[in-house]
């Protein structure tokens, strides 16, 4: 082997390892104990932690309350991928979840055990619960000069559902009757994944003609969790940068002079 040639790396192994991993910290807690708070616990501090090893720095990643700046909050979330630069995170938290402005957030996940008719639903709830919020938009200034209101419509935010068991024998109709079909609901479901089994996705893509496609994949038997980390990252792609916050809205809380003019 020549040193351009390089050493050999596992990629397939490596995921399948770590999907592995995840799967028998999930067997282990549920092995010493029924209480179904440690369970809920365990499994997302698991999914947690395997977003954290695998995506970039720039994302923070754990519990959350998303808040507006009309005060309102979201339901709580299990799992969300949030921005920590663009969006100040001055309002703190508690017992290790965090208030964060919607503006700040990339994705949000339910955690469960199990696809189930319930457990959809509540993942589709939750997303509801944050992407009703509104978001502001402010002008970002850059070595290059500025970036004027980023457009919040093309840059959505993701929800899903992260579980290790499918209880369904035909799980995508069953998908279907309990989460809405159509993108602009609040509730729609972009991604999500049963680590037995099966992962789904509607990550965008371009057709020959230029146009942006959002079907429905779903993942090659036995590489469920490389789909979901894969699928995930391309739809965090296309976002980009997550809206920076507008603090007149958010001083405007405060001072009660009410909202400022030229924000939509």
């Amino acid at each position: 082997m020549t040193g351009q040639e390089g050493h050999a790396f596992d990629l397939r192994g490596a995921f399948l390892n770590k999907q592995t991993a995840l799967e028998a910290s999930f067997l282990a807690i549920r092995s010493v104990t029924n209480h179904p708070t440690a369970k809920g616990d365990q499994l997302e501090a698991d999914w947690g932690g395997l977003l954290r090893d695998f995506l970039p720095s720039r994302y923070t990643v754990g519990p959350v309350f998303a808040v507006d700046h009309r005060g309102r909050m979201s339901e709580q979330i299990d799992v969300a991928i949030y921005d920590t630069h663009y969006s100040p995170q001055w309002f703190g938290g508690a017992n290790n979840v965090r208030f964060v402005p919607v503006e700040s957030i990339y994705a949000v996940f339910e955690v469960k055990p199990e696809w189930n008719a319930q457990y959809v639903r509540a993942a589709v709830q939750k997303a509801r619960s944050v992407r009703v919020l509104e978001r502001t938009s402010a002008t970002i200034i850059h070595a290059g000069g500025r970036y004027i209101r980023p457009d919040r419509q093309g840059k959505p935010i993701i929800a899903g559902l992260l579980a290790n068991q499918n209880s369904w024998a035909d799980p995508l109709p069953n998908l279907d009757n309990n989460a809405p079909t159509d993108p602009t609901d609040p509730g729609f479901l972009d991604i999500g994944v049963a680590l037995d089994s099966i992962c789904f996705d509607y990550t965008p893509s371009l057709a020959d003609d230029g146009a942006v496609k959002i079907e429905r994949t779903t993942s090659p038997p036995g590489q469920q969790l490389i789909h979901f980390v894969i699928r995930l990252f391309q739809q965090l792609q296309t976002i980009g940068t997550v809206p920076a916050v507008d603090m007149q809205f958010y001083e405007s809380a405060i001072t009660n002079t009410g909202h400022v003019s030229g924000q939509t």
